[in-house]
């Protein structure tokens, strides 16, 4: 017979658990005791500065150069079609 896995809460309501839950919850637990190393961090700051910051997000610059992409695209299709 195997033992089912009991969540308790911080006011002491047991949570019987799945097996599948458990490892859920036990991966999120054992996620947030890892600490990243301080360049990890550092270019995590970095690399969301701008979306954070009030700045321009790298998603709204990638779009525009997309934009850009697709508007000299279209004007080569129209120049060798005529």
């Amino acid at each position: 017979m195997t033992q089912r896995a009991r969540l308790i809460t911080p006011k002491g309501k047991m949570i019987d658990l799945s097996p599948e839950i458990y490892k859920q919850i036990r991966q999120l637990l054992v996620g947030q005791n890892r600490r990243r190393s301080r360049a990890k961090t550092d270019q995590a700051i970095r690399s969301t500065y701008g979306k954070y910051a009030n700045g321009a997000a790298l998603t709204q610059a990638l779009l525009a150069e997309r934009k850009a992409d697709l508007a000299r695209e279209q004007t080569k299709l129209t120049r060798f079609r005529g």
